[in-house]
């Protein structure tokens, strides 16, 4: 065997073993699912990933898709870049660890509010492989106001009442839902009080939501009903409830009622004469 085919043997056992050890795994981007706006000062995006024996190492963060690349980090460079639609949120250089083959490896955001919300791709490249990662992340703003409300109708059908339940100012678009359930604690079909539902998106991105039901407390069953308010945000472990309760009495005890409330004002009217 030539000496030159002594070095070609060699240089491709060399490229084999090479091959062989080389490994790039993407284990997990670390990080909240949902965190609510303002309850911290920052948000940390953690591409936790491992490149034995890979070289020209580069990770890139896109955000919403693989168009806008927000951020980007050469592993043979100490420096990394902020770019795209959100680099004024960016923290370049935040460093994860010590480690120089993975300590910007992370993103860092400086303020946390709903425009942060959407889906984050990691995309390791190397000499060898490509891989990446997606993870979405939700920052949610509670309904400023959320209320449930009892009252009268005058001025359609008299002796009618309505039931209002209403949120503001909530960031993402929420499930919002009346449940009644009458006094044997069974649930009633809503769509038989034929509701009306109400969405109004504001400038911010937040909705305004409201759903309203009318009913006549003689169709009621005796006893107490309840009227319950539920409001979510798919993706998050925020929900809240606002209910209140609404008595009706037995039928014969309301013609008690009314037949000794009319005794008693013609017994008046017989002591004013």
């Amino acid at each position: 065997m030539t000496r030159i085919n002594m070095f070609s043997l060699i240089g491709c056992l060399l490229y084999l073993l090479h091959f062989a050890y080389a490994t790039l795994i993407m284990n997990e981007i670390v990080g909240p699912d949902s965190v609510e706006s303002g309850s911290t000062d920052e948000l940390i995006l953690d591409c936790d990933f491992e490149a034995n024996g890979e070289e020209d190492v580069v990770l890139k963060w896109f955000y919403n898709g693989m168009e806008d690349q927000i951020y980007q980090w050469i592993a043979l460079n100490k420096n990394a870049y902020a770019m795209g639609s959100l680099k004024d949120l960016i923290d370049p250089t935040y460093k994860v660890s010590d480690d120089p083959n993975s300590m910007m490896r992370a993103l860092r955001f400086k303020d946390v509010d709903s425009a942060l919300s959407g889906n984050y791709t990691c995309k390791v490249d190397t000499a060898d492989e490509v891989k990446w990662l997606t993870k979405q992340v939700i920052v949610y703003s509670p309904a400023t106001s959320f209320q449930i409300f009892l009252f009268g109708v005058e001025d359609q059908f008299q002796g009618d009442e309505v039931v209002l339940c209403e949120a503001t100012n909530i960031s993402p678009r929420p499930d919002f839902s009346l449940h009644v359930s009458g006094s044997n604690g069974s649930l009633d079909d809503l769509e038989l009080f034929n509701p009306i539902r109400e969405e109004i998106p504001n400038e911010d991105d937040s909705y305004n939501v409201s759903i309203r039901i009318s009913f006549n407390s003689s169709y009621l069953e005796p006893g107490t009903t309840k009227f319950s308010c539920l409001l979510s945000i798919p993706g998050t472990n925020y929900s809240d409830t606002r209910s209140m309760e609404h008595f009706v009495e037995n039928g014969s005890n309301r013609i008690a009622s009314v037949v000794l409330l009319g005794c008693t004002l013609m017994f008046s009217l017989l002591l004013t004469m």
